[in-house]
């Protein structure tokens, strides 16, 4: 990949690092005389439709239910976009490691290429770091099974907004010591998202993937490329394996 000055990045550019995002659930479509189901289901479609005709994302990421119907829309359209799954989503401290486990399986069975865990956060802040690392082994661990036939990416959702510089310092920290391959800013359903002082941090404590996520938008992406990409001459490493953004409206907003 090449190096490219950040302000000159183009939208086909910045599209080939990102993660385009569907995460709605039918319980966002209830109305009166609304098939909630229906018309969940209709918009999921046109947002593969979208992606796979418009701006080119090097993934999309979607929940593990709808990675069989991503993967065979993307296959019959021929179209080699990766397909990234979430686990523990979006509260990572409600879900026991068991059904993150059982999340990931369900995902990557039916086609997933990455798998985006939320971090038991609330663990962390509460000096429980015995529970957060087990709780990412038992992910890790059962990824890395699967990983013997195919390479699979686990990016951990840290949750950034909830934590303290110190705590997503020990994050980072963390998510190396166990293998993680990215940490990620947020899931967007917190207090707010990524910002640049945080994805600064992650970039000096954590040599992997750095993932923006949550409240990403045209007005502000540039500057968190700037802090995601750990330089100071203006320029970054066009490479979806070290920078990714995670976005649901950025490229259609240019």
């Amino acid at each position: 990949m090449s190096e490219v000055l950040i302000k000159d990045l183009t939208p086909g550019q910045i599209a080939s690092i990102c993660d385009h995002t569907f995460l709605r659930r039918a319980e966002e479509y209830r109305g009166p005389d609304v098939n909630a189901v229906e018309e969940r289901e209709k918009d999921f479609y046109n947002f593969l439709e979208d992606t796979v005709n418009g701006l080119t994302p090097y993934a999309i990421c979607v929940r593990p239910e709808d990675v069989h119907f991503a993967k065979r829309y993307l296959s019959d359209n021929k179209s080699d976009i990766k397909i990234a799954s979430v686990v523990g989503f979006p509260d990572g401290n409600w879900y026991q490691s068991r059904q993150k486990v059982d999340e990931m399986s369900i995902a990557i069975d039916s086609g997933a290429d990455e798998i985006d865990m939320v971090m038991r956060y609330n663990a962390l802040k509460e000096g429980d770091y015995q529970g957060v690392c087990n709780d990412i082994h038992a992910v890790k661990n059962s990824l890395d099974k699967y990983s013997i036939n195919k390479d699979i990416l686990l990016k951990l959702i840290l949750e950034t907004s909830e934590l303290s510089p110190e705590e997503i310092k020990t994050a980072c920290e963390i998510a190396r010591d166990y293998g993680v391959d990215f940490v990620k800013t947020s899931t967007g359903f917190t207090s707010c998202g990524a910002t640049p002082d945080d994805l600064a941090i992650m970039r000096d404590n954590f040599s992997g993937g750095i993932k923006i996520s949550g409240g990403v938008n045209p007005g502000n992406i540039y500057s968190l490329l700037r802090a995601a990409s750990g330089r100071d001459d203006g320029y970054i490493d066009q490479d979806p394996m070290n920078v990714r953004i995670g976005e649901s409206s950025l490229l259609s907003g240019f």
